[in-house]
């Protein structure tokens, strides 16, 4: 009887014109207290396909809050769990991967989200290139919710992650310029006809109006001020009724500016790179840290086209001439351990991704001063009177390190290195850049020895090889830039191989034998030439306030091996609800 009474009672409000409230019409209260070295409109707009938009102002850890992937990778268990995905998987055949969205999910103006913007979302990023291209041919909506993405060659696992992870952008955004780039594609133009370039280039130029968010939070322009940035809560989507902020407040800057606010106590999570001291003092405050892998470090970095880095044993040499494990510690303290295999690929994941032969086949280039010596004479340089190293000629090595200068990690990395490389004999001098400027240096080109990150927060091979051998070269980078410079076509042990192809395709396929033999195979490549050396691989300690953000577990096994940087358990944590304001958080 009594649930007859409820029945009726909501048949009479629909009937005369009324709704139930909704409980995500309330918004929550409480600011999360974050930080992002964003930029300043003009520079920052709201276009996901340029620079300066969303992915880098928000970054992997805060555009989820706004632009929702599929769903998000548990590491601890290889499963992935949903966002706006409520089901995956390859399709019985395995010819494509299938992808269906959550029936419920819905935009910030009040559109579901359907297929049709999968199919927007991955039009432009054909436009633009995308990596998942390289794996599948068409995006098909089968119907409202479900979608297939067609391989072009074998099923892949790295396809998957990427697939999975992409944010979706909105077809009332952006559906106009798909159409103009499907009725393109449909004309069977290629990159380089200029009605691509055309379009390309206007994608790039164009300014949306508002930014339509599939996640809790959304912003404008008028959010961004010079201090902070403010991410407003939005009642439709399918996390609405689930987060505890109201608002998402993110101080701009990285490290210098970050260090201050959080010894005040205004800064409740931070990812920045702290130096050993500044830990230390945050713990004497009693201020939490967060232990999470950043799957990555930083690299020592060539311009293949300038000599003398142009030649494999002196590359060599640098390699054997730096202690990885004071570079380690000079680069994040506590956070950072030297590099070991020398592979490419993190040393955590070796024993997964590689066969144990090629793993006892990979040089270590442990600290050897004389190994160094001989291989620089092996290259025809001399030490002058001084301990100089020069040419026949007399001329020294002489060369500029670029890094940024805000990025407390790469800059200790490349002070160290410049330190220990001059004591061997080089005349290295420092040039510290703003580090966009320094990463546009890099692309350009326009630098002899620089520092940047090397791998990444990937569970494949294929994706660790990719930075910097693929990330900063010719073929990657835009038409113009050179990058590194290093050649991926050439001869090695008696045949021509394509060293990109191979990266590319290291992780094709279900079969991890055979990824692990191509893996392998790559690795020994690397190994030998050196065209970069892996100093070492941090892990990010990361304050956390709890007076200002309560409910972050203690011990969290599922979660735990998260990266900071690429899935981040923050995320996770804060769509879902467990995470709360603290008893500070206004």
């Amino acid at each position: 009887m009594k649930r007859f009474l409820v029945v009726l009672l909501v048949l009479t409000l629909a009937l005369t014109g009324f709704v139930l409230p909704s409980a995500a019409q309330d918004a929550p209260t409480g600011v999360f207290y974050g930080t992002w070295p964003y930029v300043l409109p003009p520079d920052h707009h709201l276009n996901a396909y340029a620079s300066g938009g969303p992915n880098d102002n928000l970054g992997a850890l805060y555009r989820s809050y706004v632009e929702l992937p599929p769903a998000i990778y548990q590491w601890s268990t290889g499963q992935y769990v949903g966002f706006l995905a409520e089901s995956w998987g390859f399709v019985e055949d395995n010819t494509a991967y299938e992808i269906v969205l959550n029936a419920d999910a819905l935009w910030s103006n009040g559109d579901p989200v359907t297929s049709e913007d999968v199919i927007v979302t991955y039009a432009l990023g054909r436009l633009n290139g995308w990596t998942q291209f390289n794996y599948i041919s068409d995006v098909v909506a089968v119907d409202d919710h479900t979608v297939h993405f067609i391989f072009s060659g074998e099923p892949s696992l790295v396809a998957e992650r990427l697939l999975l992870k992409d944010y979706i952008v909105a077809r009332a955004t952006y559906g106009e310029l798909a159409q103009r780039a499907l009725d393109l594609f449909a004309t069977g133009a290629t990159r380089d006809s200029a009605e691509w370039t055309a379009l390309q280039t206007e994608l790039s130029e164009f300014r949306p109006a508002e930014l339509i968010a599939s996640g809790p939070y959304t912003y404008s322009l008028d959010d961004v001020g010079d201090a902070s940035m403010t991410m407003h809560w939005q009642p439709n989507s399918i996390f609405s009724d689930d987060v505890n902020f109201g608002e998402i407040r993110m101080w701009a800057g990285e490290t210098e500016v970050t260090t201050p606010l959080v010894i005040s106590g205004e800064l409740g999570h931070s990812t920045n790179v702290y130096p050993a001291s500044t830990i230390e003092t945050f713990q004497q405050q009693g201020i939490r840290l967060l232990d999470v892998p950043r799957g990555y470090g930083p690299a020592l970095l060539f311009n293949h086209s300038r000599a003398p880095w142009n030649i494999k044993e002196v590359r060599q040499a640098i390699a054997y001439a730096i202690n990885r494990e004071q570079s380690a510690f000079l680069t994040n303290g506590i956070g950072a351990q030297a590099t070991v295999y020398m592979s490419g690929l993190l040393d955590d994941n070796v024993p997964l991704l590689l066969p144990q032969e090629v793993i006892d086949q990979l040089n270590r280039y442990e600290y050897n001063l004389e190994t160094a010596a001989g291989l620089m004479e092996q290259a025809g340089f001399t030490r002058n009177a001084d301990g100089k190293w020069a040419d026949a000629s007399g001329a020294l090595i002489s060369a500029e390190y670029t890094f940024p200068a805000e990025f407390a990690d790469f800059a200790g990395a490349a002070q160290d290195a410049i330190q220990q490389l001059n004591a061997f004999g080089f005349d290295i001098t420092p040039r510290a850049l703003p580090w966009a400027e320094a990463a546009a240096a890099i692309r350009n080109s326009d630098f002899d020895l620089s520092v940047w990150s090397w791998a990444s927060a990937s569970p494949f091979a294929a994706t660790q090889f990719f930075g910097p051998t693929r990330r900063f070269n010719v073929g990657t980078l835009a038409e113009g830039q050179r990058g590194i410079d290093f050649p991926m076509e050439f001869e090695y042990n008696g045949e021509m191989i394509n060293l990109d192809q191979m990266i590319l395709h290291a992780s094709d396929g279900l079969d991890t034998a055979e990824q692990q033999r191509r893996a392998g195979e790559v690795a020994l490549i690397l190994n030998d030439l050196m065209p970069f050396v892996p100093l070492n691989v941090e892990r990010s300690i990361e304050p956390l306030n709890e007076q200002l953000i309560a409910g972050y577990p203690t011990d969290d096994p599922d979660w735990a091996g998260n990266p900071t940087n690429s899935d981040h358990a923050i995320i996770y944590y804060l769509l879902t609800g467990v995470l709360t304001p603290g008893p500070n958080a206004q």
